[in-house]
């Protein structure tokens, strides 16, 4: 007697996708933290920065344990950022989203793709996260990221050839029948990103009497900036500075730094829940304000202060209780920022060109740069709305990486219907016609269009 398991159906499926999402998440935490300072992702134990409280398998269930505990240690009752919570929600949230616009309906090929750009979007907000902080795009993320890109077509290619897909693979994963979608894209968006940094330091960061063979040698391997001698002897650097430019050495000058809320984190995971579940999508940016309200109102402060406490970053910060580290790293990011904001380090970060290999292998050449056009936009409406509000050059003190990750994740989700689209706006044509000449099955999944027939 043959026994076979029942079909699960697609709703299970959801659920699995937001369990490890949230999971991932309360991993992601842990790398935020501790890869900017140099510490080990596993050793010590993780344990509360105040006390040293040893946390407990019950204490780290994703998102409960955050809302038994109420915020707090178990231990010295010390006050739990709420960033952990807020990055684990997101993270379910965005993979459950993943899971609906990339597997549906289910097959191999998209199954793997998933997998490999559910990873990367985890990467993604971490670097977020640890740019905000420390204005640093580590290594060990961005080179991840490329070979998590350049990884997915060998093993979809793998899949195709097991499950005798390939005509399936080729039309999605390849150029000409042969060429990587994956290196095209690392190709064309790496380098799109490399020729901005490259331009833009040498207008930026070149200092008075500098060759442009020097300025070329500084940018490749990170030399000190050329000091030029006064008459008196004194040794200057970027010596045409104003008087009013921000000065490093005064330490209470410290410039802006984007961060992000409670409410900003808890309304993007409605939104990233409302396509599958308009109804219950709510509940995402409702339990949370509320738990916040309950947890961490104090007794000195009026209902609509505690709510608006929720729109600000107050409590989604490094814990305030942490060692001298965090401290010292919150000082040498400030020190960046205010060096950032006089161009000597130039437009963009090698870092951003790395991720931009990762991204650009993942997305391929096209949603690359799409996702690059929400970047761009992005970070100049944030660019430009702090500077009118704080009245400050804000030209080179913000971070890219947000908002190539938000615009990555943009088209990670919505791109190809974006584009078909816009192709139906721009060429308009007769339905029947539209069905037979969007051939790719992939794009005709997207369009929810029915399958071709054989012979059409």
């Amino acid at each position: 007697m043959n026994f076979e398991w029942p079909a699960l159906p697609d709703s299970f499926w959801y659920y699995v996708a937001f369990a490890y999402g949230a999971i991932v998440g309360s991993f992601l935490n842990v790398v935020i933290y501790r890869l900017p300072l140099g510490k080990h992702l596993s050793k010590p134990a993780s344990h509360c920065p105040n006390c040293n409280h040893i946390i407990t398998f019950w204490e780290n269930i994703p998102l409960l344990s955050f809302l038994f505990l109420r915020a707090r240690c178990s231990d010295c009752k010390d006050p739990i950022s709420w960033r952990y919570f807020c990055v684990e929600l997101f993270t379910a949230c965005f993979w459950t989203l993943l899971y609906h616009s990339i597997v549906l309906p289910y097959q191999p090929l998209t199954t793997c793709n998933f997998i490999f750009t559910a990873l990367i979007a985890a990467l993604l907000i971490a670097l977020v996260f640890i740019d905000l902080d420390h204005f640093l795009a580590p290594d060990e993320l961005t080179w991840f990221i490329v070979a998590l890109g350049l990884g997915r077509d060998l093993a979809c290619g793998v899949i195709a050839v097991s499950q005798h897909e390939w005509t399936r693979f080729s039309q999605d994963f390849l150029y000409f029948g042969w060429l990587p979608v994956s290196l095209v894209g690392a190709a064309c968006y790496g380098g799109l990103l490399f020729l901005v940094s490259f331009v833009g330091f040498i207008v930026y960061a070149r200092q008075p009497g500098e060759s442009l063979p020097q300025i070329i040698r500084r940018f490749f391997i990170e030399e000190s900036p050329l000091e030029t001698t006064t008459e008196k002897g004194m040794a200057l650097v970027g010596a045409d500075k104003s008087p009013e430019e921000p000065n490093s050495e005064d330490s209470t000058n410290t410039p802006p730094r984007l961060a992000l809320s409670p409410l900003f984190l808890t309304s993007l995971s409605f939104l990233a829940m409302a396509p599958m579940f308009p109804l219950w999508a709510a509940l995402f940016l409702v339990i949370p304000l509320a738990a916040f309200f309950v947890m961490t109102r104090r007794s000195d402060e009026t209902p609509l202060a505690t709510l608006l406490r929720f729109g600000r970053s107050d409590d989604l910060g490094l814990p305030a209780s942490a060692n001298a580290e965090i401290a010292a790293a919150a000082a040498e990011a400030d020190e960046f920022a205010r060096e950032a904001e006089t161009g000597q380090h130039g437009a963009m970060g090698l870092g951003d060109v790395k991720l931009a290999l990762g991204l650009g292998a993942i997305l391929g050449p096209g949603m690359a740069i799409l996702s690059l056009v929400f970047a761009t936009f992005l970070g100049a409406v944030v660019g430009g709305g702090l500077a009118l509000l704080r009245g400050r050059n804000m030209k080179y003190g913000v971070p890219f990486v947000p908002f190539m990750a938000a615009g990555a994740m943009i088209v990670m989700c919505f791109g190809p219907q974006m584009v078909e689209s816009c192709k139906k706006l721009a060429f308009p044509q007769k339905e029947d016609t539209l069905h037979l000449e969007v051939r790719s099955p992939r794009a005709r999944r997207r369009m929810g269009l029915p399958p071709l027939k054989p012979g059409q």
